[in-house]
């Protein structure tokens, strides 16, 4: 019925080889030279080949399913390859033309002229950092230089707005400090007080365990005993008579210590009193226990009390989203009307490694009047660490604590979503970073792990105890990720639980109508905004006018060329910034020429 393709006719292959094009097979094996890949070594014919392709592992000795060692690494420096770099690295001292301190050490080129001759052509005729702050911070590697350099050839200055530049970005984190965290040197006094009362909290609970288990099996014991020792008479199978005052237990105590199970132990209560023979005599009043519970609950009240309070009502709250909730986005959606803004998810350990590229991510615009951070991890001690280390260095009016991100990458490391299951560890870590920030702590929070078993209305009471100042609730579980529609009947319920806690709710928000719809029904605190946001930055600006504005297209480039200004103003007009830390030889030379009076610079 269907003619045969003329190639597929001429192959001659065995059941289960299929036919592969002369062109497409690459046969490869280890001691192969470059050139000899790059000309391509195929076989007589298609079979040969591929049968070569196949058992290139065998021959070799080695299982075929195997990664030989010489594989390993192979797309190792991908990443950087993809990154537009300058064919000559010029020193940024050259570059902004000053006088580099370390001279002929300087592991970057000081050629100038040769930089100027290899750095490609100018993206246009505007320099939107010269324009702000009245000199470019790149100099010569600008990729907009004809817009502050002379005929000449030299860079020109606006000594006016250079003398006093506007400042546009906060949370600027010194170096000296992500030098410490590092070296493992920076001081955690806190922290370290709060871990101390955790580990003597897990052995008083360990011990008070042991000795309530042992009353259980006493009482246990003690009454048997006493129910044996109310009969009058207990004849053996030899006739033998017992006397009343012969316990059961002397008799047969391997048969009385079988009824002394793990499940009749967890059957009595825990504020079981005991009297001297072991018997349960009554509950214990539980008027000091309240007493206790009361004095805890009011200490948690009177710290909340003195922390910085966040009036979050009936404010719309521009989702953290990660990659893409950048600083020059933030500022769009402010600019549109967004009320409070978080940072993109940053990881708690890698910031108390020191990471620039995690902390970059806390960077704040002066135009975040409410701003937070957002921060994950597994490990109470990591966390309350890394609050610490936040309330010292940068500023900040709230800290959020990831619970929602259903990612594998985060969910296998027992962070994110995967809290949702383990309420003991994750009281631990919210008290944790009560303790050492003088700021509100958030959660933002999924349904649950599984769709069938939601758990963030028993998880939400507690909240409120542990005085959290705003949870956000995603009606999603982890499992339905960000399909299907968000559940706000599960919302509303659960806000009915926490009437005395500011609640938001998160999910398919794209217009005034589902906002006001979904917060009328509900009854949340307000309504937080992700992917209704980037579909339509604007959308804040509806909402608070209650209208459907759809704008023109010269508007929407307008707003693209004011990201791409915002951008340039963040991130840099270079093309690539060469190294901030120096090398060791550096290093060593600048120690010399600190000796000598010379300042030191860190390029």
């Amino acid at each position: 019925m269907f003619k045969k393709h003329s190639f597929f006719a001429t192959m001659t292959n065995p059941t289960g080889i299929a036919p592969i094009k002369k062109e497409y097979i690459c046969s490869k094996q280890p001691g192969d030279d470059e050139d000899s890949f790059r000309a391509g070594v195929f076989g007589d014919d298609e079979r040969e080949a591929t049968l070569k392709l196949n058992v290139g592992a065998q021959d070799q000795g080695g299982s075929p399913n195997k990664k030989r060692k010489h594989e390993r690494g192979r797309n190792t420096g991908l990443r950087g390859k993809k990154r537009v770099e300058d064919e000559i690295k010029i020193c940024m001292k050259i570059a902004n033309d000053e006088v580099c301190a370390f001279g002929d050490n300087c592991k970057s080129s000081h050629d100038l002229s040769a930089y100027l001759q290899n750095k490609p052509e100018d993206l246009g005729s505007r320099c939107i950092n010269f324009e702000i702050f009245g000199k470019c911070p790149y100099g010569y590697k600008c990729r907009f230089l004809k817009a502050h350099q002379t005929e000449d050839g030299k860079l020109v200055v606006n000594e006016q707005l250079a003398a006093s530049p506007p400042v546009a970005t906060k949370n600027m984190v010194d170096r000296e400090v992500q030098k410490e965290l590092r070296l493992h040197q920076f001081k955690f006094p806190k922290a370290t007080a709060y871990a101390m009362e955790l580990e003597a909290e897990a052995l008083a609970e360990a011990e008070q365990g042991r000795l309530l288990k042992e009353k259980k099996l006493t009482a246990i014991v003690g009454t048997a005993a006493s129910t044996t020792n109310a009969a009058t008479t207990t004849t053996n199978t030899s006739g033998r008579t017992i006397p009343q005052t012969e316990s059961a237990v002397e008799q047969n105590p391997s048969q009385n210590c079988e009824a002394v199970t793990n499940e009749n132990v967890e059957k009595i209560d825990d504020n079981a009193k005991f009297d001297g023979s072991g018997g349960v005599v009554m509950t214990i009043e539980t008027e000091t226990a309240t007493s206790e519970i009361k004095a805890r609950i009011g200490a948690v009240i009177d710290q909340r009390d003195s922390k910085k309070k966040i009036d979050f009502r009936d404010k719309l709250y521009l989702a953290p989203l990660t990659t893409v909730g950048n600083l020059p986005f933030r500022r769009i959606c402010k600019e549109f009307g967004a009320d409070i803004t978080c940072g993109e998810m940053a990881m708690a350990p890698n910031l108390l490694q020191g990471q620039q590229s995690e902390w970059a991510l806390t960077r704040r615009h002066v135009s975040e009047d409410i701003f937070g951070i957002q921060v994950c991890g597994s490990k109470p001690d990591i966390l309350t660490r890394c609050a610490e280390v936040i309330s010292q260095t940068i500023e900040v009016d709230f800290v959020d604590v990831n619970l929602g991100c259903p990612i594998d990458l985060v969910y296998n490391k027992g962070a994110g979503s995967a809290l949702l299951d383990y309420p003991g560890k994750l009281g631990k870590i919210l008290r944790g970073m009560r303790r050492v920030l003088d700021v509100a702590v958030t959660v933002k929070i999924r349904m649950g792990v599984k769709d069938s078993s939601p758990t963030a209305h028993k998880l939400v009471p507690k909240f409120q105890t542990w005085g959290i100042g705003l949870t956000t609730i995603h009606g999603r579980s982890r499992q339905q990720r960000y399909t299907k529609a968000a559940n706000w009947d599960y919302i509303t319920e659960v806000k009915k639980l926490a009437p005395d806690m500011h609640i938001f709710g998160n999910g398919d928000v794209f217009s005034y109508e589902d906002y006001y719809g979904f917060k009328e029904k509900s009854g949340v605190d307000g309504i937080m905004i992700g992917r209704g946001a980037l579909i339509k930055p604007w959308l804040f600006d509806e909402i608070k006018s209650r209208r459907h504005w759809d704008i023109s297209s010269r508007e929407r480039f307008d707003i693209l060329r004011k990201f791409s200004d915002y951008g340039l103003e963040h991130w840099g007009s270079d093309t690539q910034v060469t190294c901030a830390f120096p090398s060791s030889k550096q290093r060593i030379g600048a120690k010399a020429q600190a000796n000598s009076g010379i300042q030191y610079s860190p390029y």
